[in-house]
């Protein structure tokens, strides 16, 4: 019982002890390489008026309209789940006709 108490907290403060040297060499490497403690994000978007969007891509600013945005793979999918949505409708009305 004893040894396993000492093996135990052997274990643990290794753990600890490499969990800080982890932490230490990150924060080693960050210094070295002059990389900032919190990387910038590399896409951001932020609602600016209506339907106006101000977007960011790797720091380069960017805007768009909401309504020049649509693109025929919009169209498209928006054709696709509306035949989806009417499938499926006709086929609860069909099986629930049987009941």
């Amino acid at each position: 019982m004893n040894v396993t108490l000492k093996f135990i907290g052997l274990v643990a403060i290794l753990l600890v002890g490499v969990v800080l040297g982890l932490q230490t060499a990150e924060r080693g490497l960050q210094k070295v390489e002059g990389v900032p403690a919190q990387n910038p994000q590399s896409f951001y978007i932020k609602k600016v008026d209506n339907g106006k969007m101000e977007i960011a891509v790797m720091g380069k600013q960017l805007s768009a309209d909401a309504g020049k945005a649509t693109t025929y793979v919009s169209r498209f999918g928006e054709t696709l789940g509306d035949a989806v949505k009417d499938g499926t409708r006709k086929l609860i009305e069909w099986v629930a006709a049987f009941f």
